[in-house]
């Protein structure tokens, strides 16, 4: 009955005796929104994946079409086709990053051997959008995952696109090296050309009951669709579950209005779905019963962090840091389940050391390790651990010492002892040699497995630009990375477009070089 009494008063607009450290009520974000219960009725889409219709491409797109094909080396674009390679060159640092190892970082001994081939998303570029909305480019913004079961991987991807919009969650076969996509999401939805539809799946893809995987749905236009989108029958974004083996998607509908998805993550041990919307809502969903725990707004003075949900399925809290205004420290906040409460803790996002700069956790570990901790990192590249027990966090340095600090996906091993990282997630990777770092818990080492750029660049004519998504397997000896990229050029100013051609990668790290 607690559950149900608290989704009343929710759906009545009143939350009362929510504590942080003293009483304070929940005060709706704005007019207007409205609960939707979203239990006891979700949709069963059989998988059917259909091809697209060919339609004329905007001018840009068929010079970027050009582009991509001039450079396309080896015939991977069209293809779905992997490659694999190990090769001394993999360890050789690039110029912009060489003066710095043996000093900052130290350099594996034994290339990897990584297989490589291109998301078969379709249509590979775009027709003409409506009038004042954008489509493209085709990008990864959710952290993926493995099914042990299987042995295969899954991370997603989409092509921003408000109408006429593709969400593809991407499967990974390494023991055929197969990849395919999954029936295409905004299809299932029933949505057509004229109406607006989602472009991102943008949090932490899990698992929860077998081969489902869960997610949410994230539009693609800022701060939010406009009047004549919702117009078309847009409600927000949707809570989803997909069946790896069979391709089966369940619809649970919109849990509140208006509202989209930029993070959420799945308490696996206690079947709880966590999110929060593109302006801090926070939701916590009961994906057994498929009932609403808490959505909407937190307590005064606080605000749910929109790119990060910790969960310890240890106790089941969950984290994140307060991005309120009025916080310039970034405490860490919690949400106790169990109490239906928020608090707000001692602890703070260290700064980082080069610019001072203090701001929002961006990444952390799944799982507390042997040590009891998780592993952070906060956005401007700041590394730290948080101890849920003690409820304190301790300052680890910045995360990489070239360039790209920005870190936006970590793996940890099995065993605990490494935890695996690409810097440069928004792209600008390359600009580092788009390294492959493994950092060592117990010593602070950091050694670099592998340098991607030019190396990919020279033999396939492709830029390893960013991930959001690394995923170590069970054995701790293979790390999946699902890579925004492209085929394209380096312009006179040093940037490249580095998004567009989304691509798996399986990286067989040498047992020597993980030994825990």
């Amino acid at each position: 009955m607690l559950s149900i009494r608290y989704f009343f008063f929710i759906l009545i607009g009143v939350v009362s005796a929510i504590f942080i450290n003293n009483p304070g009520n929940c005060q709706p974000k704005s007019a207007g929104q409205k609960i939707v219960k979203v239990g006891n009725y979700g949709v069963l889409h059989r998988g059917v994946i259909t091809r697209e219709d060919s339609l004329p491409l905007m001018a840009g797109e068929v010079k970027r079409k050009a582009l991509a094909e001039s450079f396309d080396k080896k015939g991977l674009l069209y293809t779905a086709k992997v490659v694999v390679d190990s090769d001394p060159k993999l360890l050789v640092p690039p110029p912009a990053i060489a003066s710095l190892a043996g000093k900052e970082f130290s350099v594996a001994k034994n290339p990897p051997t990584i297989e490589f081939g291109i998301a078969p998303v379709e249509p590979k570029f775009f027709s003409e959008p409506p009038a004042g909305n954008k489509v493209g480019p085709w990008s990864n913004w959710s952290q993926g995952n493995y099914y042990p079961p299987t042995g295969k991987f899954y991370s997603s991807c989409g092509d921003h696109a408000g109408y006429n919009a593709h969400l593809y969650l991407v499967e990974y076969d390494p023991a055929e090296k197969h990849i395919r996509c999954l029936p295409e999401i905004n299809k299932v939805l029933g949505r057509t050309k004229d109406r607006f539809g989602d472009g991102k799946i943008h949090g932490w893809i899990d698992f929860y009951d077998g081969p489902n995987l869960w997610f949410c749905t994230y539009w693609a236009k800022y701060p939010e669709p406009l009047e004549k989108d919702y117009a078309t029958g847009y409600g927000g974004g949707y809570l989803m579950s997909c069946n790896v083996v069979t391709g089966d998607i369940v619809d649970y509908g919109v849990p509140l209005e208006r509202v989209s998805w930029p993070y959420f993550h799945v308490d696996a041990k206690r079947g709880m779905l966590y999110a929060v919307g593109r302006t801090n809502e926070f939701l916590a969903w009961n994906i057994k019963d498929q009932r609403t725990r808490w959505a909407g707004c937190l307590p005064d003075s606080l605000e749910w962090g929109n790119r990060s949900v910790l969960i310890d399925e240890t106790t089941g809290c969950v984290y994140s840091s307060n991005t309120h205004a009025s916080d310039k420290e970034a405490h860490f906040i919690k949400y106790d389940p169990s109490k239906n409460r928020f608090f707000r803790l001692a602890c703070t996002i260290p700064p980082q050391k080069k610019t001072g700069a203090r701001e929002f956790m961006r990444a952390h570990t799944r799982l507390r390790g042997p040590d009891g901790l998780f592993w952070c990192v906060s956005q401007p590249g700041e590394l730290f651990t948080f101890d849920p027990e003690k409820e304190i966090i301790e300052d680890k340095g910045i995360i990489w010492p070239g360039t790209q600090t920005y870190v936006a996906s970590m793996a940890r091993s099995p065993k605990g002892r490494y935890i695996y990282f690409v810097p440069g997630a928004h792209g600008g990777g390359w600009q580092d040699g788009a390294p492959i770092v493994q950092y060592d818990t117990k010593t602070g080492a950091k050694k670099a497995l592998a340098f991607l750029f030019p190396y990919y660049y020279e033999k396939y004519g492709y830029i390893t630009g960013g991930t959001y998504s690394t995923v170590i397997d069970d054995n701790g000896g293979r790390l999946f990375i699902f890579w925004n990229g492209a085929f394209t050029d380096i312009k006179p100013n040093g940037r490249a477009d580095t998004f567009g051609h989304c691509a798996v990668m399986l990286v067989n790290i040498p047992a020597e070089e993980r030994e825990e």
